[in-house]
């Protein structure tokens, strides 16, 4: 029979994380006695680090417009989804429990059996992998050729880190931000009794196309202070103050050919002052949003307190959700 994280590709990017968050949100807001009723009404009941980080506009039209289902048949790319097979290869080399939700049972720590062809079986789910366009479809078969060189880099990084044993992996954790109502909740990427470690995969990326028409690929740059830096910091502050301060943060960060590892030993953005100086920035988006919530009361109006960037990259490849979202805010 399959292994039991093998069990887990096929619904690691929707139902899993759905279900576990919907789990702990709903024993969450039973203690909450005077519940506010745009809670209800905008059928939000958590935030997550990715949703804070997440620019308001792009927010608004995910969460406050779009229903469940509508969000779960939004476009992922190529990237995305090459980063998840990475993390799924991490899993399968180096982690010892996975935690997931079972029938029945709820939220529990699965042992992960011995793993053999973790690459070969990670392929098989990357070739399945269907591009939404030509270019998603160019960049899907440059990672591709990249994998194996990839995943080599993945396993020398992880092991410098040298996480003890039990690793855990997707562990949920909650905290709530002050002044806020709802939770925040996140996964651990690994963790032993003392660390954390939050991973992040750079890809390839298009150059302009040379005079005869043709292009590359370049890899990213992975210093600190690389592109979505502060967001990533952010996310690893999270996991800290979820944590109570008890896990020394490192935050890992990798192309296919090489990788930085960030702790609080070389990198002074993930001292503990500094982690709650981004901490203060998730709390302050998520009370802004609050009152935007409770303004409106479950009304479409919301759109009214949230300026739009439709030039932000974040919106390339939405498709026509982008004009649908440009007719809601009356900038078609």
């Amino acid at each position: 029979c399959l292994p039991i994280v093998q069990l887990k590709f096929d619904c690691f990017m929707i139902i899993k994380e759905q279900a576990i968050a919907k789990k702990i949100t709903d024993d969450f807001l039973d203690n909450i006695k005077d519940l506010p009723e745009w809670v209800e009404l905008y059928k939000l009941n958590h935030w997550s680090p990715s949703q804070l980080l997440a620019m308001d506009c792009m927010w608004g039209y995910k969460y406050l417009y779009l229903t469940q289902e509508q969000r779960r048949a939004l476009p992922i790319n190529s990237k995305m989804f090459t980063g998840v097979c990475l993390g799924d290869m991490g899993i399968l080399t180096f982690g010892n429990y996975l935690w997931e939700t079972k029938v029945g049972k709820g939220l529990v720590k699965s042992e992960i059996p011995p793993q053999r062809k973790i690459f070969d079986k990670v392929l098989e789910k990357f070739n399945a992998y269907e591009p939404a366009d030509d270019a998603d479809k160019a960049q899907h078969e440059i990672s591709r050729l990249g994998l194996a060189k990839a995943y080599l880099t993945l396993k020398n990084g992880l092991k410098e880190i040298n996480l003890t044993s039990p690793i855990e992996c997707e562990r949920y954790v909650e905290l709530t931000l002050d002044g806020c109502v709802l939770p925040t909740i996140g996964r651990i990427d690994f963790e032993d009794e003392n660390n954390f470690v939050e991973m992040k995969t750079k890809h390839r990326k298009k150059n302009r196309p040379r005079k005869d028409g043709t292009s590359n690929y370049s890899l990213p740059k992975l210093d600190e202070g690389y592109m979505g830096w502060e967001d990533h910091i952010s996310q690893v502050a999270f996991y800290y103050f979820a944590n109570e301060e008890k896990k020394k943060p490192h935050l890992f960060v990798m192309n296919e050919e090489e990788y930085r590892i960030y702790s609080p030993d070389n990198c002074d953005d993930l001292k503990p002052e500094n982690l709650k100086k981004h901490l203060n920035k998730l709390t302050m988006t998520a009370r802004r949003r609050e009152r935007v919530m409770a303004n409106h009361a479950g009304k479409t109006t919301w759109h009214q307190d949230i300026a739009p960037d439709f030039s932000h990259f974040f919106w390339k490849n939405m498709g026509e959700h982008l004009d649908i979202a440009k007719k809601l805010w009356g900038l078609d």
